[in-house]
């Protein structure tokens, strides 16, 4: 019997379970016992390549794109809009959870095989992923495992009868099964128990339902990895088995945690043969402070920017090699950005500038490339809801593919308020506009996807931070340097900069946002510079005689008079 049958048998099977049916029972899922995991003495960290040079958009379906009418995001209204994604530069989207749900947010799941109906159908999944990787985007999808929903059939059929087969799938707190463990005490939230051989068999045949939709043992046309939700609250083992068969069946697969850690340390054993890559929590802390709160951090100009150097040079020093982590300066768990900085355009450029210039994977949370403003709500009624508010296309947030499923009178978002898709696109000096710059940038210069990152000294200024990125010569790709200067202060400011690059100058400077050039710097490494407040630059270092080629005719004229004796 194929897998998929199984599952869709299982599927009825548990929709007619209810918890006022203590004596019925669910037939345990026709699997192979899970496998065990046997670590290795170091921790190894194989990032797929794809994702070291990725530009992640984070997706909340419901809010993205309306196809029929109904005021909800769906997978459809999400698939006429990756051309959208494309034109901005995006690489690979994440869909934050899209099964069944009693929810808004989806991150209580009732289903780990179905589709949300709000969002569409299995075949509309497949058909975005189709037409997704056509355009060379990768997709993965929230991978909620720590905890289901009390609605789920299976936590239902435990709850109502305690000698039911699954009642060891979940963490009672006391033995007539009426009080539980639940992800933040929200008892619409039990946790399973993933020590249970048979809770991580079933996770692992949820992960390869998705990564092979069409069911037909090619894993091509699935998923291409997962962002795995409270990440933290389930064992590592559980993470390493995963990540083991994912490799087995479809070797470029990702596996990415959010683990919500401040502290780079406590990150350090999730690298251990289990993520491929990690939320950088402990930088996005130091850039923005507290998540729910605005005006307060050094994107907003009130806290000192050398704060950044003490994570990434840390985390360069803590981390196995090869570790990846993924930047962001919000998602749909913190204020957005444009919140942070108190709706100050200047300020959502250079974090923008920022965001896409550092070491690491950036993510861009939707919205985030227009501007949009969204901060947690105060509970009467809405919490998260405003960090979530609907994608907005067009200048009167009306029209085709609008959203209109949360439209509370005190949304941060508004009609004719400058951040809209409309508004935007073709406007050279837009933020849209500048995303779109910076992602093209990164996609062209090796140097600003995985060069080597470089501490500069400032000195005689206050709240500019720069850095280096460095990509040495490789084969026929040249040598790159880039400078990146950005100033946090409102206020213009003249620093001088001691770079410390490998080789003395002079260096011709570009500012390759805008091909403006910039003072050359000197021999002496030293560079003394003017800034516009709230300003940044990224500026390409070019030696006036380029030493890649001049390195290139030395070794051909060498070889020449080698063969000339």
């Amino acid at each position: 019997m194929k897998r998929r049958t199984i599952v869709g048998i299982l599927s009825l099977i548990l929709v007619s379970v209810t918890a006022c049916s203590p004596s019925s029972t669910i037939p345990p899922p026709d699997r192979p016992p899970a496998p065990t995991y046997t670590p290795t003495p170091e921790p190894q960290v194989d990032t797929p390549a794809w994702f070291d040079d990725a530009i992640l958009y984070e997706v909340f379906v419901r809010s993205f794109h309306d196809s029929d009418g109904d005021g909800i995001g769906d997978l459809p209204g999400l698939t006429s809009r990756l051309d959208y994604l494309q034109d901005l530069g995006v690489t690979a989207v994440w869909l934050m959870p899209i099964h069944p749900s009693p929810s808004y947010h989806g991150y209580d799941v009732t289903d780990y095989f179905a589709i949300n109906p709000d969002y569409g159908s299995l075949g509309d999944v497949i058909a975005f992923v189709d037409e997704a990787h056509a355009r060379g985007i990768r997709v993965i999808i929230d991978l909620v495992v720590n905890h289901t929903s009390d609605d789920h059939p299976i936590f239902q059929e435990a709850f109502a009868n305690p000698e039911s087969r699954y009642a060891d799938w979940f963490l009672w707190t006391n033995e007539s099964h009426t009080t539980y463990q639940a992800f933040g005490g929200f008892k619409d939230m039990p946790r399973l128990k993933h020590e249970h051989p048979e809770v991580l068999a079933y996770t692992l045949d949820v992960a390869r339902f998705w990564m092979d939709l069409d069911d037909d043992g090619d894993y091509s046309d699935g998923v291409d990895g997962f962002r795995c939700d409270v990440a933290k609250d389930v064992p590592l083992s559980t993470w390493q088995v995963l990540k083991r068969e994912m490799r087995e069946i479809k070797p470029e697969s990702l596996l990415l945690g959010e683990v919500w850690e401040g502290n780079a340390q406590r990150l350090i054993k999730w690298y251990d043969d289990a993520f491929d890559a990690l939320f950088d929590y402990p930088l996005y802390h130091a850039i923005a402070k507290d998540h729910d709160t605005n005006l307060d951090s050094v994107l907003a100009g009130v806290q000192d920017p050398d704060l950044i150097d003490m994570f990434i040079i840390g985390q360069q020093n803590l981390f196995p090699s090869g570790y990846q982590v993924l930047r962001f300066v919000n998602n749909h768990d913190t204020n957005r950005i444009m919140s942070e900085v108190g709706g100050d355009w200047a300020r959502a450029r250079v974090a923008a500038t920022l965001l896409l210039t550092l070491p690491g994977t950036p993510m861009i949370y939707y919205g985030e490339e227009i501007g949009m403003k969204g901060e947690k709500g105060d509970g009467t009624p809405y919490w998260d809801e405003f960090r979530r508010e609907p994608m907005d296309w067009y200048e009167s947030e009306e029209g085709a593919g609008m959203t209109n499923w949360f439209k509370a009178s005190q949304r941060f978002n508004a009609p004719h308020d400058g951040i809209s898709v409309e508004e935007q696109l073709g406007d050279d000096a837009s933020l849209w506009t500048h995303y779109q710059s910076l992602i093209g940038l990164r996609k062209a210069h090796r140097a600003l996807r995985t060069g080597a990152f470089g501490k500069v000294q400032v000195d005689g200024a206050e709240k500019v931070y720069a850095y280096t990125r460095h990509a040495p010569p490789a084969g026929e790709q040249l040598e790159e340097w880039f400078l990146i200067v950005l100033n946090f202060s409102d206020e213009p400011q003249t620093p001088s900069l001691a770079l410390n690059l490998t080789y003395p100058g002079p260096f011709e400077a570009t500012d390759v946002l805008d091909e403006e050039p910039w003072p050359d710097l000197p021999a002496d490494d030293v560079y003394r510079v003017e800034l516009a407040p709230t300003s940044g630059a990224v500026l390409r270092l070019n030696p006036p005689i380029d030493r890649h080629s001049q390195a290139q005719a030395q070794a051909q004229g060498a070889q020449r008079a080698s063969y000339e004796k």
